[in-house]
């Protein structure tokens, strides 16, 4: 079954989890196995199409992106401000519900919880504004081992494309356009780090895919038939496949979803992959609405980043620009 077909949503936002504990017994080692197998082989297919393309790219250059330094520059940075406030909306919207990042992570009526939810409050203002874009990055980032202790390490791996945000913006900063940029507040040496920094966010967030499709399908499949039994997805018997269970859905869906999210982080066809991608990741909107919506936010701003980045010398030379807060 095509990935592109399959739909991508996070049950746990919708769904009680807590009535639905991870069950790692034989049957989810073999869906594990099967769904690590189809993952390698997508990789290992897009590997060889990747050659393929580069060696095609010998004789026929393929299109770069065009106009000035300048041009590049402004291009650059919209592209941070917009991965910034991608991130900076789902980010308030958790804060003023006293929730870490998502719905299901729900922080106690505590003084620790009100701070939490200021904190992520705060981050996202420093986002959008780009005022001490690398302190709010660095704060995001200290959310997950304090998030690790009320929730426990597998919520937190859920999250991994906010490190990775996290990352991204701590070491390139918000660019030309922010405060940051204008008054040149902040000039750290982290230039050595800039050309990692965009891989290690693709990198991130494809692992925290792949961990959601294990820990919301493959390893919890009672969770997902729940989700799908209130919100039917399972379009299969519609096209004539009667046989085909909420459960059997649920199952093709998380090896989707793995094999998608280890596309992502190969680093492979990344473009593609996205565009692939991007129908059902929005599919699920008109059915599940706002939440849905505010919660794939910070997924969208990666994906559109990872849309433009170029390992190019010229773009690695530019964000090192943008890098020196200099406007």
């Amino acid at each position: 079954m095509s990935t592109h077909r399959i739909i991508v949503a996070h049950a746990k936002w919708f769904i009680d989890p807590s009535q639905f504990p991870l069950r790692l017994d034989s049957t989810a080692v073999e869906r594990t196995v099967v769904a690590i197998g189809v993952a390698l082989a997508a990789i290992a297919g897009a590997f060889l199409f990747d050659r393929l393309l580069r060696a095609r790219s010998r004789s026929t250059p393929p299109p770069q992106l065009t106009g000035t330094r300048g041009d590049l520059r402004n291009l650059l940075s919209w592209l941070l401000l917009i991965l910034a406030l991608h991130a900076s909306v789902p980010l308030v919207v958790a804060g003023v519900q006293r929730q870490l990042f998502v719905p299901n992570l729900s922080m106690p009526w505590t003084f620790v919880g009100g701070v939490i939810g200021l904190t992520q409050i705060v981050i996202a203002l420093g986002f959008a504004y780009g005022v001490l874009t690398r302190v709010a990055a660095l704060a995001l980032a200290l959310l997950f081992p304090a998030g690790a202790v009320f929730f426990g390490p597998v919520e937190m791996i859920e999250q991994l494309h906010m490190l990775g945000i996290a990352v991204a913006l701590g070491v390139l900063g918000r660019g030309a356009f922010s405060f940051d940029g204008i008054l040149a507040l902040t000039r750290p040496r982290l230039r050595n780090w800039i050309p990692a920094a965009i891989p290690a966010m693709r990198v991130l967030a494809g692992l925290g895919m792949v961990w959601v499709g294990f820990t919301e399908k493959l390893w919890n499949v009672p969770l997902a038939v729940a989700f799908l039994e209130r919100y039917p997805f399972n379009f299969m018997p519609a096209l004539g496949f009667t046989s085909f269970s909420n459960a059997d859905f649920a199952v093709a869906a998380g090896i989707a979803e793995v094999s998608i999210g280890a596309l992502i982080a190969s680093g492979f066809l990344t473009r593609w992959v996205i565009l692939a991608a991007w129908v059902p990741f929005n599919l699920t909107l008109p059915y599940l609405g706002w939440v849905e919506l505010v919660g794939h936010l910070p997924i969208y701003g990666i994906m559109a980043v990872l849309l433009f980045w170029s390992n190019s010398r010229e773009v690695v030379r530019t964000f090192k620009d943008l890098a020196r807060g200099t406007a």
